[in-house]
């Protein structure tokens, strides 16, 4: 027969993984290594479920946190770097659409002059568009850039506008273009209110993404 003393002492809070079992002064007979192995496997068990649960509780906080987070309190970042993209026309030296979003100030895109000349991007998800940056082709052709609408919206056909610029822009020149309000969509799209050819050496779209 075997006497041994134990206490168990379980000290959990409810978002701590710090847990505790002590054996001290009582003495009292279990009867056999057996039972004593049986009690502490319970212990175990359900210091294991506890935790397990809290660590769920503090998950779903977390995830609350993160989802209710308003954009005072996260960051803006370019969201549209190498993502797909379209334009009205391709001109004859095929300058692509993809030019304006590859990080490469060397390269354009460049549209035929058509009626109104546009250029989007799809960001390939739903985002609260705050600036688009723009810089305009430089060596003599820069004040083709008037007149321009940029809106954004779930779809190609519902689009809400961010922000207008009159123009014209000189060569070369880095525009920061910012929305009156937040727009949250998944495209945006540059657009001219008139004839013209359309071409530019890089666009960003810059968005709320956070950070959780």
């Amino acid at each position: 027969m075997i006497y041994c003393a134990v206490v168990i002492i379980f000290g959990c809070t409810m978002l701590s993984s710090a847990c505790q079992i002590s054996i001290s002064g009582y003495k009292g007979d279990l009867g056999s290594d057996q039972r004593l192995e049986q009690k502490i496997l319970k212990i175990e068990y359900t210091m294991k479920t506890t935790l397990q649960r809290h660590g769920e509780m503090l998950k779903q906080i977390l995830e609350r946190k993160c989802k209710d987070a308003i954009p005072a309190n996260i960051r803006v970042e370019d969201v549209s770097y190498k993502k797909l993209t379209g334009q009205s026309s391709s001109s004859s030296g095929h300058k692509p659409s993809g030019s304006a979003v590859d990080g490469d100030l060397s390269t354009i895109f460049h549209t035929n002059h058509d009626k109104t000349p546009y250029w989007w991007v799809d960001l390939g998800g739903s985002f609260s568009v705050q600036h688009v940056e723009i810089w305009n082709r430089a060596h003599g052709y820069g004040r083709r850039l008037h007149d321009l609408d940029i809106t954004v919206g779930p779809t190609l056909s519902e689009m809400k506008l961010c922000t207008y610029y009159k123009g014209p822009a000189s060569d070369g020149e880095h525009l920061i273009l910012t929305c009156s309000k937040t727009i949250k969509g998944r495209y945006v799209k540059l657009a001219l209110r008139g004839p013209e050819w359309l071409h530019l050496r890089e666009v960003k779209v810059f968005a709320y993404v956070k950070a959780c």
